[in-house]
């Protein structure tokens, strides 16, 4: 596996890449239910419908949590973006032998209070439009290898063009209110908060 380097200059250098991105390409960015940051790590849970997907995280994070950024990244994709791992980024790769000691990996990274770990758990880009989500296996082990508890954040990232040219970000955040009991109940837990997320950008009405 790939393990994660966070050389200075490129942390930087993406930090100030992402938030750059975000006010070049996004008319605005609204935050639902900000939270205040936790003195654990962070496992964050996210919804993967885009390329986009990482940087929201990270300029969320730079922004409020403050944590050192990390995100799990399949192979073959890091290694054509291997610039990524100086940032933070480390691999999986699907269906081989080094995918628990990727599991592992993730589960020290949880066991320090200043880090943040970003997963998308549907393990591929879906529709925005997907309301329903399966969650792949890992996470269990992930938590299993950890000397913490983390704090599990739930984010829902959906967008909205409008009347507009360039699109509007909504984005939002719920801690997991139960401790870590499955994959499935975490499962449950997720889809019942995008569904939320859902009717309150249903209920916005037209700008």
């Amino acid at each position: 596996m790939i393990q994660a380097r966070h050389t200075p200059f490129f942390v930087r250098f993406f930090n100030w890449y992402s938030r750059r991105m975000m006010h070049a390409h996004f008319r605005e960015i609204r935050y639902h239910n900000t939270i205040q940051t936790p003195q654990k790590p962070v496992l964050v849970i996210a919804n993967h419908f885009s390329w986009w997907d990482g940087f929201f995280v990270v300029h969320y994070n730079n922004r409020f949590l403050k944590k050192k950024f990390h995100v799990m990244m399949l192979e073959d994709q890091l290694k054509n973006r291997s610039f990524l791992n100086k940032a933070g980024a480390f691999s999986i790769k699907k269906n081989s032998r080094s995918v628990i000691e990727s599991l592992k990996y993730a589960g020290r990274i949880l066991s320090h209070n200043n880090n943040l770990l970003l997963m998308f758990p549907q393990g591929q880009i879906q529709s925005q439009h997907q309301c329903q989500f399966t969650f792949e296996k890992g996470i269990e082990t992930i938590l299993k290898h950890s000397d913490l508890q983390p704090e599990i954040l739930f984010i829902a990232n959906l967008t909205e063009y409008y009347s507009h040219k360039k699109p509007s970000m909504d984005v939002y955040f719920e801690i997991l209110d139960e401790p870590f009991q499955t994959t499935k109940r975490l499962e449950e837990k997720y889809n019942l908060f995008f569904q939320k997320c859902i009717r309150n950008q249903r209920e916005k009405g037209i700008e």
